[in-house]
């Protein structure tokens, strides 16, 4: 995690002092969005009657990475990340699903608008973990390799939307429960 942690201000850092070339085939991103689907890993009961679920393929990602452009249709990008589907901060717990994903991607470049892309996700770590009253909620699971496609569009050569669905599966260690970690996800990136 520290190591994750240090790479992200290292990147933030050269946020503010890099001056993105347009057309230079190397450039950094950053990037965050909402994904949704995936098994109900877990369900927190609330006292006031309110449930929530924790999802094998939700909610908040975030990003960072680079991109190479190889000519003028094709480019490749490479990002690592953290994931995560938590629950309302309450008092008296939460439970909390984490892993950091690994993407390894390439796109055609339809326009100069519009790319589509796919390629494979490597997820290290990805743990179930509870605190306070969930404490003793603890899963972790196998790393795993999925498959992602996805399609772009750039709304200026320094920003875009990303429209992304991620196939892969969680298996808890050391068993054979499975759980699908399928999702879709909504995400914008900004290149420099």
């Amino acid at each position: 995690m520290k190591k994750i942690l240090a790479g992200a201000i290292l990147t933030m850092g050269a946020v503010f002092t890099a001056h993105a070339d347009e057309a230079a085939p190397f450039k950094f991103l950053l990037g965050a969005g909402v994904t949704f689907g995936g098994d109900t890993l877990a369900t927190v009961h609330y006292t006031d009657g309110s449930s929530e679920d924790i999802k094998g393929g939700g909610l908040l990602m975030l990003y960072g990475g680079a991109e190479y452009r190889l000519g003028t249709q094709v480019s490749i990008q490479a990002t690592v990340g953290y994931h995560v589907d938590d629950t309302s901060t309450r008092s008296n717990g939460s439970v909390r699903f984490t892993r950091v994903p690994v993407d390894l991607l390439a796109f055609f470049h339809v326009n100069d608008k519009v790319r589509l892309g796919g390629g494979v996700q490597w997820v290290n770590g990805p743990e179930l973990k509870g605190s306070g009253a969930a404490s003793g909620l603890n899963a972790k699971f196998d790393d795993t390799t999925g498959a992602v496609i996805e399609g772009e569009y750039l709304f200026s050569p320094h920003a875009g939307f990303k429209l992304r669905y991620v196939s892969e599966e969680f298996k808890v260690k050391g068993t054979n429960t499975k759980a699908d970690g399928n999702h879709i996800g909504l995400m914008f990136n900004y290149y420099f």
